[in-house]
């Protein structure tokens, strides 16, 4: 966990608000239910930018293809989130979706049965890749280091750039508020947690209506 200064909290928080702003005034401006959950695209864009330009300042992080060592670790997911994720993979038809349902189940379980910290895949990851990189949530967008060792070994710190987690934090936390100011709930749950709900049919309409139906 990152200890921020006085000045860089107020920053931080300062930053949020301006996000969060200008997220509810897009929202409101538009707020068709295509666009509503197609905004959350404008958060995954701005931390990629976030992220190239850290590289491209300094040195590049560790994390390549492969590298999967965050994959094991709990991941959130925004209800908007979800639901993108879940718009798309209803795509593939409803035998891909009932088998990726029984993978969300099962993986569960796992969770439940192993607790809370407990180091255990994600559904999505596949062979060593994240098979749905291009929709990945804001959390996993966000995540980098600067040493694989550290990762692997499961170091107490792992060796970061601030400004970019600064800056996933400003966006993440002013997306969320925004979405909130425009009257849609806009809750964290874990990664599987959170697609079993979007997957149901009925979420993404009650969403859009402002009823949070979010399991417990």
């Amino acid at each position: 966990m990152v200890t921020l200064s006085k000045e860089e909290a107020a920053a931080l928080q300062a930053s949020i608000g301006q996000v969060s702003r200008r997220v509810a005034a897009a929202l409101q401006a538009a707020p068709a239910r295509e666009h509503v959950l197609q905004f959350v695209t404008h958060l995954h864009a701005g931390i990629d930018k976030t992220v190239a330009q850290a590289m491209q300042r300094g040195l590049p992080p560790a994390c390549q293809p492969g590298c999967d060592s965050c994959c094991h670790l709990r991941v959130e997911a925004s209800q908007a989130e979800a639901l993108h994720i879940a718009r798309h993979l209803r795509q593939g038809g409803p035998q891909q979706v009932q088998r990726l349902r029984q993978r969300l189940l099962w993986r569960q379980a796992q969770g439940q049965a192993a607790g809370p910290l407990a180091r255990l895949a994600c559904v999505f990851l596949q062979d060593g890749l994240c098979s749905i990189y291009a929709l990945r949530p804001a959390s996993c967008r966000k995540a980098h280091s600067f040493s694989a060792a550290a990762c692997r070994s499961q170091a107490a710190e792992i060796p970061q750039d601030l400004s970019i987690t600064l800056a996933a934090e400003a966006l993440q936390g002013g997306c969320a508020a925004g979405y909130r100011q425009a009257g849609l709930a806009a809750a964290a749950l874990e990664l599987t947690a959170a697609m079993l709900w979007a997957l149901d049919e009925a979420a993404e309409a009650a969403w859009l209506a402002g009823r949070d139906s979010m399991p417990d």
